[in-house]
């Protein structure tokens, strides 16, 4: 009982290191902060602000202080409103602000008297200009990611659409990679046959430029570019900073990537996809016997909500990819009469020789 006692303590530990240490890496969240005044301009101290997550249904309240001001830190994205109170005032409500990874929001409020029954509602625009950062950069949302058509779905494809980014690597970059390798012998990619995002960002080195997952730093060292590449309808957005970034963004001279994925929410939501491409409605060669075979099936879903509504949610995903290949090369036979032999070769090492 007593080792049983010990082992539960050591796992207590190590979820709360875990926890601890995810407050640590680069910013997943995102802030609302502002100042409310009266009529006159004077600030008014202890108001009563409310932000409330439409999507998960978590409000946090918090007072304004003598100054007036208000911060809502570590904010969790999606979409809010928010809500202010103070007796001898209108209560005023702000809704549909959108909050990005990073993304710190100036909403400053103005009061006007009346009874608190009466309300002032805001609706907050679509496009909000970045007044508290001056980092450079761009956020690509998944509606976005998800309508390009990408033939190997993954976001790195879509790095380049930032100025600055250029669209192809050079292929000489890196510690276990390309023509001047250090270690002297290459290595696979961690990323298989997907773009790992090893890209010149404003003619920095491809292998300086940051990626986090979630928060969590996911660099391969050997290459310079991402250890995972999330299926895409599972992405919620993701940043790619250029320049002028905060300090939280350290160790790396080039672009900054901040992968997000979805979360569950209030509502059961996901979704189901196929993507086929075959050779059924292509041409041969004209000097080809055989038309060369080429499958491939890209199937998954996603699905998320709540298990215990405005308490605790669930997401998951599932991308499965399935590829057949085969060319046709021509050679020719010496036996017993001179035959012409189309070879088939499949990706999977299977041939066929038929004799014409």
């Amino acid at each position: 009982m007593r080792v049983t006692s010990c082992r539960y303590q050591a796992l207590f530990v190590l979820v709360v290191v875990l926890l601890a240490c995810g407050q640590l890496f680069g910013g997943v969240t995102a802030s609302i902060s502002g100042t409310v005044t009266d009529p006159s301009g004077a600030a008014v101290s202890g108001a009563t602000v409310t932000a409330t997550n439409t999507d998960t249904g978590i409000v946090q309240t918090q007072r304004t202080n003598t100054q007036g001001f208000y911060s809502f830190q570590s904010l969790p994205l999606g979409h809010y409103d928010v809500s202010v109170q103070q007796a001898g005032f209108k209560q005023y409500r702000q809704t549909g602000l959108v909050l990005d990874v990073n993304a710190a929001l100036v909403v400053d409020v103005g009061l006007k008297v009346g009874q608190v029954q009466e309300r002032v509602e805001v609706s907050a625009a679509a496009l909000h200009v970045e007044t508290a950062a001056s980092q450079m950069g761009e956020v690509i949302e998944g509606q976005r990611i998800t309508t390009v058509p990408l033939v190997s779905r993954s976001y790195t494809d879509l790095l380049a659409l930032q100025p600055g980014v250029v669209s192809q690597a050079s292929g000489m970059t890196g510690g276990y990679a390309g023509t001047f390798n250090s270690a002297g012998f290459a290595v696979p990619l961690v990323s298989g046959d997907l773009n790992g995002g090893a890209l010149s960002v404003n003619g920095q080195r491809e292998a300086n430029n940051g990626f986090l997952l979630n928060g969590a730093t996911v660099q391969e060292g050997g290459y310079g570019g991402t250890t995972a590449i999330p299926n895409l309808d599972s992405i919620a957005e993701f940043r790619i900073l250029t320049n002028n970034y905060d300090a939280e963004y350290g160790n790396y001279s080039g672009g900054q990537i901040n992968v997000i994925t979805k979360s569950g929410t209030n509502r059961i939501h996901g979704n189901v996809f196929e993507f086929l491409r075959n050779t059924n409605l292509d041409a041969k060669g004209y000097l080809d016997p055989l038309r060369g075979a080429y499958h491939q099936n890209q199937f998954g879903g996603t699905i998320g909500g709540p298990i215990k509504h405005d308490k605790i949610f669930f997401f998951a995903d599932y991308q499965g990819a399935r590829r057949y290949l085969s060319s046709e090369r021509r050679a020719v036979h010496c036996g017993a009469g001179w035959r012409l032999l189309s070879v088939s070769e499949s990706a999977y090492g299977h041939s066929e020789q038929r004799p014409r």
